[in-house]
């Protein structure tokens, strides 16, 4: 009598599967031990930690903002979101490009109403117009952009420069608060 018949081969081979089963699962269990030093390796005062950020915001079927950034932290105790290396694209209803901004960081209210940025920050429009400052606010609920640092603006046949911005995005309209100077080409400006 052979102990290698087809029916006693096939009980082996389940019996070798399941063994290999049990170690793989053996050896990726972590014991709650190395997860509670993984999470107390974590930066105090952050529940929520996400890299290498690539999102769009979708609007009525129709792309109306996008983000990429470094990294995103929701500080826990203030609820705000802090980004690092923000750059925005901004759409308009047909999808075409309708601006852009970067800065080095970002720190956005935890209703997404209040936005502010510092670092190297700067705007873009379509028409060639770049606005840089050191830090910039934006208040959803007014459409305004503000701040209190140096400002230039710059695009074809126009160099202008001061200290402290409004900028009313409802309006398209922009004022500079003092020491105001520019540099305008009316043949170069679109």
């Amino acid at each position: 009598m052979s102990y290698f018949r087809p029916r006693n081969l096939l009980l082996v081979m389940a019996l070798v599967l399941a063994l290999v089963l049990l170690a793989v699962i053996a050896l990726r269990y972590r014991p709650e031990s190395q997860l509670q030093k993984m999470v107390q390796s974590l930066p105090k005062g952050i529940d929520v930690a996400l890299q290498d950020i690539d999102y769009t915001h979708i609007k009525d079927g129709r792309a109306s903002w996008r983000l990429v950034a470094q990294q995103v932290e929701r500080q826990a105790q203030s609820g705000f979101l802090r980004v690092d290396g923000p750059q925005m694209t901004f759409y308009d209803d047909g999808g075409e490009t309708k601006g852009s901004l970067q800065a080095d960081e970002g720190v956005i209210s935890d209703d997404y109403q209040k936005v502010g940025l510092h670092g190297e920050v700067v705007l873009k429009n379509p028409s060639g117009y770049a606005l840089y400052t050191d830090h910039l606010d934006y208040d959803q609920a007014t459409q305004m952009a503000t701040t209190d640092a140096h400002v230039r603006l710059l695009g074809d046949g126009l160099n202008l420069e001061g200290t402290g911005l409004v900028f009313d995005v409802q309006k398209n309209l922009l004022r500079l608060h003092a020491n105001v100077k520019g540099v305008f080409d009316s043949e170069k400006i679109k």
